[in-house]
C-alpha cells in the first residue's frame, strides 16, 4: 500500500496492488457522505484487433466493447440495477474509445455495494438469446446517434482525420457490425481485457482506505480463476501523420450549419509525464485563443460567425490525438477564412503574455473547482491512470509551461496537411 499526498490541493490518495494484479486507488474526502466507485478496464471501442493470452490473433466486430458493457448488467438471477437500487445506490456504466467503466454512487451500505460492483463485473453471463435481443436495442441507439447533428459532425470529422485507426468508427459500432457480434466474441474480449492486471478500482468520498482495501482483497481472493488466461496484447494500426480526407460534408434537417475543424496530432503517443505536458501545452494554446476573451474567439464573435455552441477540445488515446474547434455558424466558408487568417496572424505576432497568463489562471481555477466533484475525480483519476498520468500533477504542469512552448506547439500542430473539416449543412 502506498500513500500519496498533494498538500497544495489538500488531497491524500492511497494506492494498493492486489495479489492478482488489480490496482485499487482510494481518495478519502472527509466530511463527504457520498461515495463514488468506478471499476474500469483498459478496453474500449478501438481495441478490435489483439493477440489473446494463448497467442491467437483475433479481430472482433466494431462495437463489441460497448455491447459487452450493456450485457454485463444482465445476470441469470436478474438485473443488477435492481440490486443496487434496493440499497439506495445509483449505478451506471460507459464506454469510451479506450476504456470501459462501471460505477455506483451511494451514501449507505458502501461496502455491500462495492462487493456487488466487483462481483457483477467479475462474473460474466451471456447467452445466445440475450445477445440477439440486445442487437435491436443497440441498433436503435446507433440510429439515434446517426440522426444527431452533433454526433454526426464529430464522427464525420474523425473519418476525415483518420485513415486506418478505429477511432474513426463510432463507439457503439455500426448497425451492420453489431449484427455479427456473438456470445463467443463477448467471452473472448472479456477473458482478454477484463483481467485484473488490466483493470482499476477507484473509490472516492467519505470512506476509510484501509477498510476498502481489506474488502477488495478478500473479494478478489475468492476468484482465482480470473487470472487463468493472461491479458490480451493489442495490435496497433499504422496511421499516417497527414489527414485522410480534408473535407467531409452531409445534409441534415438543421436550421444552422454545424462545422468542426480538426487538427491531427498522431506523431507521439500522449501518455506519461511527457503526455501530460503535451496536453497542458495544447490546452493552453486553444484556451488562450478560442475561449471568451481570446483573440480568435473575439474575431469570430464580432463577425457573428459563432454562437454559444462554439467550443474546443483536445482528445487523445492509444495511437490517436486531435484538437477540435467548432459549433454552429451561419457562414461556414467565412468561418474557415477567419480561423485560417487568425492562425497566420498568431504565428506571425506570437501570443501575448497577458493572454497566456489569463488562460493559465482560468484553467487552474477550473481544475481546482473540479476537485469538489466526486464524479469528476472518479472519471479522470482512472482515465489518467490508464495513460500513466497523474491527474494531480496538472497544476504544476500548467505552471511550468512557457510562451515558447505554446508557440512551438502551434507551429507543430497547425499545418494544412494535419487539418480536416466536417460540415453539416441544412437540407437544401
Amino acid at each position: 500500500m502506498r500513500e500519496r499526498k498533494y498538500d497544495h490541493l489538500g488531497v491524500r490518495m492511497v494506492e494498493h496492488r492486489c495479489a492478482n494484479g488489480l490496482t485499487v486507488t482510494v481518495l478519502p474526502k472527509p466530511g463527504y457522505n457520498q461515495v463514488f466507485a468506478t471499476y474500469s478496464t483498459n478496453f474500449g471501442s478501438i481495441d478490435h484487433r489483439f493477440r489473446s493470452g494463448d497467442g491467437r490473433e483475433i479481430k472482433v466486430p466494431d462495437g463489441v466493447a460497448h455491447f459487452l458493457e450493456h450485457k454485463m448488467f444482465e445476470k441469470k438471477e436478474g438485473d443488477v440495477f435492481r440490486l443496487f437500487a434496493s440499497r439506495a445506490a445509483s449505478a451506471n456504466a460507459y464506454t469510451t474509445f479506450d476504456m470501459t467503466a462501471y460505477l455506483f454512487s451511494a451514501t449507505h451500505d458502501i461496502l455491500e455495494n462495492l462487493e456487488t460492483l466487483l462481483d457483477f463485473v467479475d462474473e460474466p453471463y451471456f447467452t445466445d438469446e440475450t445477445v440477439e435481443k440486445e442487437k435491436g436495442i443497440i441498433a436503435q441507439e446507433i440510429r439515434m446517434y446517426e440522426d444527431n447533428p452533433d454526433a454526426r459532425v464529430y464522427y464525420q470529422l474523425l473519418k476525415g482525420l483518420y485513415e486506418h485507426h478505429p477511432v474513426r468508427i463510432q463507439i457503439a459500432g455500426t448497425v451492420e457490425s453489431i449484427r455479427a457480434i456473438s456470445k463467443e466474441d463477448l467471452y473472448t474480449c472479456y477473458r482478454g481485457f477484463y483481467h485484473p492486471q488490466n483493470m482499476h478500482l477507484l473509490v472516492v468520498g467519505g470512506i476509510d482506505p484501509e477498510t476498502v482495501i481489506e474488502t477488495v482483497e478478500k473479494n478478489q481472493a475468492k476468484k482465482a480463476n480470473r487470472t487463468a488466461e493472461g491479458p490480451a496484447q493489442r495490435l496497433a494500426e499504422t496511421e499516417p501523420d497527414r489527414v485522410f480526407q480534408a473535407r467531409q460534408e452531409c445534409e441534415m434537417p438543421v436550421n444552422t450549419p454545424r462545422i468542426f475543424v480538426g487538427y491531427k496530432d498522431v506523431g507521439t503517443e500522449v501518455r506519461g509525464a511527457e503526455g501530460l505536458k503535451r496536453d497542458t501545452v495544447t490546452s493552453l494554446l486553444f484556451d488562450a485563443l478560442f475561449t471568451k476573451g481570446g483573440p480568435l474567439y473575439g474575431q469570430l464573435f464580432e463577425k457573428q460567425l459563432i454562437d454559444q455552441s462554439f467550443g474546443w477540445e483536445y482528445d487523445y488515446g492509444r495511437g490517436y490525438a486531435h484538437a477540435v474547434i467548432g459549433g454552429n455558424t451561419p457562414e461556414p466558408e467565412r468561418f474557415l477564412e477567419v480561423v485560417a487568417e487568425g492562425w497566420r496572424q498568431v504565428e506571425k505576432d506570437g501570443i501575448g503574455d497577458e493572454i497566456l497568463e489569463r488562460s493559465r489562471k482560468r484553467l487552474i481555477g477550473q481544475f481546482v473547482k473540479s476537485l469538489d466533484s466526486l464524479r469528476f475525480l472518479a472519471r479522470y483519476i482512472t482515465a489518467y491512470h490508464f495513460k500513466d498520468m497523474d491527474l494531480f500533477a496538472t497544476i504544476p504542469a500548467l505552471q511550468t509551461v512557457k510562451r515558447e512552448d505554446v508557440e512551438a506547439r502551434l507551429r507543430e500542430l497547425i499545418r494544412p496537411e494535419r487539418q480536416a473539416v466536417s460540415l453539416v449543412r441544412p437540407v437544401n
